[in-house]
């Protein structure tokens, strides 16, 4: 009996030195510059706003914090890289729409598992969606550019990056919520703007950014924006998808940071807060508006929700409309 008792109290004792590790190594956290692997090039898009974001992250937590870009694949390599770090809170990747939630869907043997491979930490940013046209389009209205599909099926043209890409997949939802038939025209590597522009091809669809000038200037047309319940203070005679009979499409292109699964939680909340006080800081939230996007600053629970609803979404149309990769 008594040895049993030893033993107990030696159980105990132990449990009592290993609980307060994980929350001395978080206290410490952090001791080092952290990086951040942004999956595409230098300068383009979701890069800019990754680099917008982490000076504010690193004067919240005292630490630098370094831009990696590691773009390729669709985005994939770089979130690859985060899904195989160390999961100690020093290597963290910039999600967005097209490597967390639709372009890892396509494929039968994935580089990487959303849900096991990586920790939700915050959502930093999200753009509205816009349907555009180029000028010459006989189409002034949302109903007018559908009933011109409907007469003539597959006769306008919209273009993309490739298949599955976001906006790929954005475009095949609206036609099957509207009961259009589109021709694609993806191209790859190419720029597709300068063609949306000089009207080559006849509409695409993207967020304000970079766009709003075409806009404003008579290139393009807006027909319609997806920015929850209130129109874009940049574009304010554009109107909402549920303002044209439209409710249910309500896309947005999204981006924030994800750590590797394991990560400790009590990591994960402080970075979490960081990241949401950064995004929140008056530099950030002017930067977003100014681009006609929203700083939002989640924490990891309600990312984690968003992400799930996002990455549903995306499977079904993947499904639905039986989109390959080619």
């Amino acid at each position: 009996m008594k040895i049993k008792m030893n033993l107990l109290h030696l159980s105990v004792f132990a449990l009592t030195l290993c609980a307060p590790v994980s929350l001395v190594y978080a206290q410490a956290f952090p001791a080092r510059p952290i990086r951040v692997i942004s999956p595409n090039p230098a300068g383009t898009g979701q890069d800019v706003e990754l680099r917008q974001l982490t000076p504010h992250m690193s004067a919240e937590l005292g630490v630098p914090i370094v831009a990696e870009n590691r773009p390729g694949f669709g985005q994939l390599l770089g979130m690859q890289i985060v899904a195989k770090a160390t999961p100690d809170g020093y290597t963290l990747g910039g999600g967005t729409i097209g490597n967390l939630s639709a372009h890892p869907r396509l494929f039968d043997r994935p580089l990487y598992d959303v849900e096991r491979d990586l920790a939700p930490v915050s959502l930093s940013i999200k753009h509205p969606w816009l349907l555009y046209v180029h000028a010459s389009v006989p189409a002034q209205t949302f109903q007018q550019f559908v009933a011109l599909a409907k007469a003539k099926p597959e006769s306008v043209t919209y273009a993309s990056p490739g298949v599955g890409t976001f906006i790929h997949m954005s475009t095949v939802l609206l036609q099957t919520l509207t009961g259009t038939r589109l021709r694609h025209v993806p191209y790859g590597a190419q720029p597709w703007q300068p063609d949306l522009l000089g009207g080559h091809v006849d509409a695409a669809m993207f967020p304000l950014i970079t766009m709003v000038d075409h806009v404003k200037s008579g290139k393009l047309r807006a027909l319609a924006i997806s920015n929850g319940k209130q129109r874009s203070p940049q574009v304010p005679d554009v109107p909402l998808f549920s303002e044209v009979g439209l409710a249910q499409y309500d896309p947005s292109a999204w981006a924030g940071l994800v750590a590797p699964a394991g990560t400790p939680k009590a990591i994960i909340e402080k970075l979490s807060k960081a990241a949401a006080a950064a995004a929140q800081t008056t530099q950030y939230r002017e930067f977003s508006a100014r681009n006609g996007a929203t700083a939002v600053g989640s924490t990891p629970a309600d990312f984690d929700i968003f992400l799930k609803s996002e990455s549903a979404r995306w499977k079904k149309v993947i499904a639905d409309n039986g989109i390959k990769l080619e």
